[in-house]
């Protein structure tokens, strides 16, 4: 390299993320009774107990459907094939205390999550009548 090359320019860093989904509660909670293992193979053991804890589980249900769905947009992977994606169950909506709800990653959503260079993701869930929404942002890790 010659003194008045200019060295290469960096590389860009990761772009913001946004992903968002909306779910039909009286559609989901059909598909949950229709298919007996479906609360199970989308939903994990923690998800599915804060949820059962609630009056009317299906539209807390629903918020954490349309979660997983945002996560996955934001990641740009969608979901994948026929029956239940496995990625689903790799996605988990905490709650720790009273605080907001956050995103917890594992296996090769996790692991996609960190080849993109993203941080810890905000969620927003929100759920009235026959609507249930989530919203996930992704900044880049610093």
């Amino acid at each position: 390299m010659s003194p008045t090359t200019p060295p290469p320019a960096p590389p860009p860093p990761p772009s913001l993320r946004h992903g968002v989904d909306l779910v039909h509660v009286p559609r989901l909670r059909a598909a949950m009774e229709a298919h007996a293992r479906f609360e199970e193979e989308v939903f994990t053991e923690g998800e599915r107990a804060y949820c059962r804890r609630r009056p009317d589980p299906f539209p807390h249900f629903a918020a954490r459907f349309a979660a997983k769905e945002a996560v996955l947009k934001a990641l740009g992977r969608g979901l994948f094939g026929e029956g239940v994606d496995r990625a689903l169950h790799e996605i988990e909506v905490v709650r720790d205390g009273s605080g907001p709800p956050s995103v917890r990653l594992t296996g090769g959503t996790e692991a996609l999550a960190k080849r993109l260079g993203l941080g810890p993701a905000a969620l927003s869930l929100s759920h009235d009548g026959d609507t249930a929404i989530a919203s996930v942002v992704w900044s880049p890790s610093r």
